[in-house]
């Protein structure tokens, strides 16, 4: 008879529950004490920061602009996207481990985005993640993976996720640095607009990326409400879009699908930075 591992019993556990993390979410919202206890089990100290696609942000470059001699030859300048703050932090880490599937895309059964692209765990915790969930790779592998994640059409977020390290059984959340790979069908943070504000806010839109929204030339199509908003935060009413801004986490896919390019997203030029000196004490990387 084989033997049962603790990674196959988590999985079959996740797997059944899935589903019913919406109606969890709900509940939190009803019954503090509950909400407590989730939090203090799962969320405390998640820090988690969504990162808009690379091909849905423009560049605020209006606190910087220099005065430029007409006809004088400008030098090519190489754009810096989101995804930079993953390659940095994979350079910064010493392990670097890839799930073979993802578990949320597996448990919904997702039939559009790939199921094989997991999700991309650094840090010294992630030395402790079961063999028999994915393996351990270079940083050439990691970053070849963060760039398929991006072909697919997936949103990546990047954190301290207390969730994993209590399901990977990794230690510490300190220890564990998260990079998910997200579809708008099924990533677990789709509850997030149902949990109680004080975990729901620490799953949060890139530092320095703001949404702007041109109701004028908006046609009303419904693209972006068309299950491209994993936070439901965009509705059709009279004839145009409306976007929840506090339910937004500025993901970009609404950008991409506009038709018209009502929808961009605007980021500053140090957003970059900012963000990487953000995540980079969530977890020591180099450690271990």
């Amino acid at each position: 008879m084989s033997k049962i591992t603790f990674s196959a019993i988590t999985i079959r556990i996740i797997r059944s529950t899935f589903k019913s993390r919406f109606a969890l979410a709900r509940t939190c919202g009803r019954v503090p004490p509950l909400a407590w206890i989730v939090d203090k089990l799962l969320f405390d100290g998640d820090d988690i920061l969504v990162l808009p696609r690379d091909g849905a942000v423009t560049l605020n470059n209006t606190s910087a602009i220099e005065e430029i001699e007409i006809n004088a030859e400008i030098e090519p300048q190489d754009t810096v996207l989101p995804s930079q703050i993953l390659k940095e932090m994979i350079g910064k880490s010493k392990y670097h481990f890839i799930m073979d599937f993802c578990i949320c895309r597996v448990s919904t059964d997702c039939k559009d985005y790939p199921h094989d692209l997991g999700c991309l765990f650094l840090g010294k915790g992630a030395k402790k993640i079961s063999p028999e969930l994915g393996r351990t790779v270079s940083r050439d592998e990691a970053l070849e993976h963060v760039d398929k994640c991006q072909e697919a059409g997936l949103v990546h977020i990047i954190g301290r996720n207390k969730i994993d390290s209590v399901w990977l059984n990794t230690g510490p959340k300190e220890e564990l640095l998260t990079i998910c790979n997200c579809c708008p069908c099924c990533c677990l943070w789709k509850m997030a607009p149902y949990l109680p504000e004080n975990i729901g806010r620490s799953f949060a839109p890139m530092v320095g990326v703001e949404i702007n929204f041109k109701e004028d030339i908006c046609i009303g199509c419904g693209r972006c409400a068309e299950g491209i908003c994993f936070v439901e935060a965009i509705n059709i009413r009279n004839g145009k879009a409306e976007i929840n801004m506090k339910k937004c986490r500025s993901c970009g896919r609404c950008a991409e699908v506009c038709l018209k390019g009502a929808v961009t997203f605007e980021m500053t030029a140090n957003a970059v930075e900012r963000s990487i000196k953000h995540v980079e004490p969530l977890v020591d990387l180099e450690s271990g």
